[in-house]
């Protein structure tokens, strides 16, 4: 069996080939620190991972939708605010609401796979589709798993079960970027990967993304959109013509970069020439988005199946507020009563904030505690949400030279294009699961010959109702 001293040494080696292979993440101060990667991984069929795509494009297309009626619809504002500034640039950027809208997502989601009834646990709780984590740490888990991991545990353990990778999540982000410079008439692929390089803290990705890229065959770069500047109405970097950039950063940093008086005007054209993965929906990815997709309010803006999906698979949000509005249990309620009382079934959530801040999850609050976070909820843009319980599995630990088995909350995000689904596992032993609060990853593999070829196609375009 496993011992301590054995686990030891392999904790040695991951961190080694963790820090050699960029699998790392960047600490206030520029500390750079290996990520956890546990020991056992999550395993998928093909089955499940085709239904989770039907799921995730059906949330892409009613983001969609609803990022292009924003403009006309009162009400959506109201539910999806933007500072001023903020609406008028997005506004005066969007040239053609009807253009190819390419967007590269994560939904985070609670699943528990191995149940039987795995189709009915699914709850999708939230989406980040601008500055998205996971597109190299996911592969790099997986094959960390089986190069490093798997070998270990097969000479100790004997016979495992067959596992395979899933699709690379920076293969489909390649083709997602390739597709949508066709659509836009755009012969070549100069693929830019940009992101404020003058970051302190957060995901250390970009540089072995485009790495990664290069070693397939792609012209990849990667840039500062401050570095990206129009020469003979084009988009340069350096002395190279910019086709798609990769954005790993939010519309409202470009703005604040405006109002210092830096030269933004390279990447204010790419967004105006649709030449940005993701598209201007990206900053779409409120938490307050679960209430328009979900409440049926909107559902003229969706066909009847996917509105039928996301009321099954979404959680129950509203924005926090003094108001009545449905409750989660079927019935009309004031919404700040419900907040007292239900305090063990809710989450509270600033609207904008990522990285798991600010989350406060009622059943693990104290009543005083969670009175004050609804009195702040209430001063600014909150939502709150219906409980969702996560899997709760048992990993090894070994702290002080001492092997356990510890619980940990599991977090799954999946990243579906049209070329197949990519998932991320997160865990932590703490409620709120984010490897920005110090949490891990787990590998997601396939079982059998199920992973390279799990691809279910779900179609990106959707009848309206």
């Amino acid at each position: 069996m496993l011992g301590a001293p054995g686990v030891s040494s392999l904790f040695d080696i991951l961190k080694s080939e963790s820090l050699a292979r960029g699998f790392t993440y960047q600490r206030t101060g520029g500390v750079i620190e290996a990520i956890h990667l546990m020991l056992i991984p999550s395993v998928f069929t093909a089955e499940q991972i085709g239904y989770l795509s039907v799921v995730a494009h059906a949330i892409h297309r009613g983001m969609e939708y609803i990022s292009r009626a924003w403009g006309k619809d009162e009400r959506l504002q109201r539910l999806l605010p933007f500072e001023e500034e903020e609406g008028a640039w997005i506004r005066s950027v969007r040239k053609d609401p009807g253009s190819p809208d390419p967007l590269w997502y994560r939904l985070d989601a609670h699943l528990d796979m191995d149940a039987p009834d795995w189709q009915e646990r699914i709850s999708i709780f939230e989406i980040n589709a601008c500055a998205v984590g996971g597109i190299h740490y996911g592969p790099t888990a997986e094959r960390l798993f089986l190069e490093v991991i798997a070998p270990f545990l097969k000479e100790r353990l004997g016979r495992l079960p067959r596992l395979t990778r899933g699709p690379d999540a920076r293969d489909l982000l390649y083709l997602l970027a390739a597709r949508h410079a066709r659509a836009i008439g755009r012969p070549t692929l100069n693929f830019i990967f940009s992101e404020d390089t003058t970051a302190e803290e957060g995901i250390t990705e970009g540089p072995y993304i485009v790495e990664y890229l290069r070693s397939t065959g792609v012209n990849a770069l990667i840039a500062d959109p401050r570095e990206l500047y129009i020469k003979r109405d084009g988009i340069w970097y350096r002395d190279t013509p910019v086709d798609v950039v990769y954005r790993n950063f939010e519309a409202r940093e470009i703005i604040e970069m405006e109002r210092e008086g830096i030269d933004t005007s390279g990447i204010r054209l790419a967004f105006e020439r649709n030449q940005v993965i993701s598209s201007l929906t990206g900053d779409f990815d409120h938490k307050a988005m679960w209430e328009v997709l979900a409440s049926g309010e909107f559902d003229a803006y969706f066909n009847p199946t996917d509105a039928a999906i996301f009321k099954k698979h979404l959680p129950w949000t509203r924005v926090v507020g003094e108001r009545r509005t449905l409750g989660p249990f079927g019935r009309e309620e004031d919404l700040v009563s419900l907040l007292r009382n239900a305090r063990e079934s809710l989450v509270l959530k600033p609207d904008r904030l990522c990285g798991g801040y600010g989350v406060a999850i009622g059943k693990n609050m104290s009543p005083s505690d969670w009175d004050k976070t609804i009195d702040e909820a209430m001063r600014g843009d909150w939502v709150v949400q219906a409980y969702s319980p996560p899997e709760i599995s048992k990993f090894p630990v070994l702290e002080n030279n001492v092997l356990s088995l510890e619980d940990h909350n599991i977090v799954y995000g999946l990243s579906s294009t049209p070329d197949g689904t990519g998932v991320l596992g997160r865990v932590s032993r703490e409620g709120v699961v984010n490897v920005a609060q110090q949490g891990g990853l787990m590998p997601v593999l396939r079982r059998g010959d199920d992973g390279l070829k799990d691809s279910v196609k779900a179609p990106l375009s959707g009848a309206r109702a």
